[in-house]
């Protein structure tokens, strides 16, 4: 019987040491993942505002999903719903169902922004996905040195973008560690009256479940790509060819006076709006009625200063959710950052195997205004 008792006493004081060994690991990880953050995002040179306005093709940086932006885009560690494609790509291995989302935008200046996101799972492959983005603006009149007032015709721009997005788990371990990968490849395409500009880009994120509790750490880099650069008819300058056209519209009668000549304008090559992105997420509460989630996000944008983003979100009974963010701009230049603080509500309801959600959230860009975001999202 001794020996039995004393057999027992040294598993249990072996299993006591593994997970003594596990939890000491994960929390070095921790401290460590931390440490980094704040010299990342802390010690910031001044330096660091001289890439400010330096990037293009801003709409990227308009982030899609009510409740991602209602957690004042703290999604990085979260990621567990289908816009993940945007925040990092990595997150969509924890969907296991087929997801569909809709988010609709009133950006500023009366700009309307879409996403369209859709994933599904497939066994013993990964999960694959796919985004469409869009944003429009009203429509502008034309002006020139002549008619600096107005010359009665309107020209309209837009922004899109298409995405194929992939994750998969790479491992999963009994102390509840897991390890996820995800990278999403873009095409994207701008447009001003009729001059156009296309390029790639490529997001690549991971995500680690850390084992201890509900801590989970996630990372992406986004808009990874080359330089892209407008082009198309009205940069070509020089004397008109008879029947061209392209100009017949405004100008009937082209001069062929002279022999024809042409040139075209060179625009200047601009780079995208690439980010690192670094977070953690942890869950306060978790319990059948209540579930407290909070997160926190930086960000090293290659075209302005650092930020950090806080989030908390409040589920009752997995159906209710109110929700706040803050987004805190670091650096000197922070004084001048519009945004701030973003709340919003969600709500889930299940029909037998399909789950609907709706979300909504609000965001404060001071001078600017507000911006609305309502999104519409289906799992089954």
């Amino acid at each position: 019987m001794n020996n039995s008792i004393f057999s027992k006493y040294n598993d249990d004081s072996k299993t006591n040491e593994k997970k003594g060994t596990t939890m000491k690991r994960c929390n070095i990880t921790f401290i460590i993942l931390m440490i980094f953050s704040m010299l990342m995002f802390y010690n910031v040179p001044s330096q660091a505002t001289t890439n400010v306005g330096t990037a293009g093709a801003q709409f990227l940086k308009i982030g899609p999903g009510a409740r991602v932006e209602s957690l004042g885009g703290t999604f990085s560690a979260i990621a567990n719903d289908v816009t993940t494609i945007y925040w990092n790509p990595a997150g969509l291995s924890q969907l296991k169902k087929t997801n569909f989302s809709d988010t609709h935008t009133l950006w500023i200046a009366d700009i309307q922004y879409n996403y369209l996101a859709f994933a599904t799972s497939i066994e013993n492959v990964g999960t694959l996905g796919g985004s469409v983005t869009f944003l429009n603006v009203p429509d502008i009149e034309i002006t020139t040195l002549a008619k600096p007032d107005g010359t009665g015709l309107m020209y309209s721009a837009w922004d899109s973008a298409v995405s194929l997005a992939y994750s998969r788990q790479l491992y999963e371990k009994d102390s509840g560690a897991k390890l996820s990968f995800g990278v999403n490849t873009k095409y994207i395409h701008q447009q001003i009256h009729r001059e156009k500009a296309t390029g790639v880009a490529l997001d690549v994120g991971t995500l680690y479940h850390t084992g201890w509790r509900s801590l989970r750490i996630g990372m992406s880099f986004s808009n990874f790509g080359p330089e892209m650069s407008f082009s198309g008819p009205d940069l070509e300058t020089g004397v008109e060819e008879a029947g061209d056209e392209r100009n017949a519209e405004y100008h009937p009668f082209p001069d062929t006076t002279n022999p024809a000549r042409k040139a075209e304008l060179k625009t200047i090559e601009y780079p995208l709006p690439s980010n690192f992105r670094l977070g953690i997420a942890y869950d306060l509460i978790d319990s059948d009625t209540n579930l407290l989630t909070i997160a926190l996000d930086g960000n090293h944008p290659n075209d302005n200063s650092e930020r950090i983003n806080f989030g908390i979100e409040y589920w009752y009974k997995r159906t209710a959710a109110i929700r706040a963010g803050y987004k805190l701009r670091l650096g000197p230049d922070s004084r001048d950052d519009e945004e701030g603080p973003t709340i919003g509500l969600g709500i889930h309801h299940k029909f037998s195997e399909t789950r609907l959600s709706l979300d909504y959230s609000f965001a404060d860009f001071g001078y600017l205004r507000q911006a609305h975001r309502i999104s519409l999202g289906l799992n089954f």
